[in-house]
């Protein structure tokens, strides 16, 4: 967590308040996140406009005017918050941004996981030249992500989670899109036929979209912009459901822990 659902919704929330405003001061208030946040930051930002907000995977980009723009990832535990209080300092504030309106950006982060840095002109795909496809393209690459998933030995869930195949899905949603396809997670991706492909693709489309339109999920610190909660965790069908009986065939949901992660199914639903 956060996974392409939430990191959209917030991108959506910060193009909702943010976008075309000044930033009147860039403040690192603790560099210390996954990587050190670039010191040169609270120079090159300082009175650039933001022209435009986007994700990319589970990356957030912030484009400014001029050469060089911000690339942030929330991690485990990242979040924003405004405020419009200079005072308005808490725990693990690490990142502090004026705006010219008089709005302040905090960026927090209890596990400190997440990180800012600097992308240059031209932005391009190369950039993030080891990511896979966008969710939203699927149905543009079908022929191409059929090629590659028929050469792949290793399990179906572990492809979902390689972000060089597809971007933006992560453990909890790939639980849930497996189910809804009705595919077994640890069955080899090459062994899987031609229908069950066509359902995996319409069900991350699908699983994905409701999790946006649900405001994302909330297990333990997701927020969006304003503070307020995502509520997908009320739809699953077996992710955290471990014991109880499957919506679908009243079978109890299996919980495995793989490669240090955790994996629900039905073993009926799913043969």
């Amino acid at each position: 967590m956060p996974e392409l659902p939430e990191v959209e919704i917030i991108v959506r929330g910060l193009r909702k308040n943010i976008l075309g405003l000044k930033l009147t001061e860039f403040k690192i208030v603790n560099k210390n996140l996954r990587y050190e946040v670039p010191k040169e930051m609270e120079v090159i930002y300082k009175n650039k406009i933001i022209k435009h907000i986007f994700r990319i995977g589970k990356y957030g980009i912030l484009l400014f005017n001029g050469k060089s723009h911000i690339v942030f990832h929330l991690g485990m535990t990242g979040k924003f918050r405004f405020s419009n209080k200079k005072t308005d300092n808490q725990k693990h504030d690490h990142i502090k941004i004026t705006l010219n309106n008089g709005l302040i950006l905090l960026y927090n982060d209890i596990r400190k996981f997440g990180y800012f840095s600097i992308i240059n002109n031209p932005i391009s795909l190369y950039n993030f030249k080891n990511l896979g496809i966008e969710p939203i393209y699927l149905k543009n690459y079908t022929d191409y992500l059929w090629n590659i998933i028929k050469k792949k030995n290793k399990d179906i869930k572990s492809l979902l989670l390689d972000q060089s195949f597809i971007t933006g899905i992560g453990n909890i949603y790939a639980s849930e899109i497996l189910f809804d396809s009705k595919i077994f997670p640890f069955k080899t991706a090459s062994k899987i036929n031609k229908k069950s492909f066509t359902k995996l693709l319409n069900s991350i489309e699908k699983i994905l979209e409701k999790a946006i339109s649900s405001g994302g999920t909330t297990i333990k610190d997701f927020q969006n912009i304003v503070g307020d909660l995502g509520y997908f965790q009320n739809s699953f069908k077996v992710y955290g459901r471990e014991g109880l009986t499957c919506y679908k065939c009243k079978n109890l949901i299996i919980k495995i822990k793989s490669k240090g992660r955790s994996t629900f199914f039905c073993n009926i639903c799913q043969k």
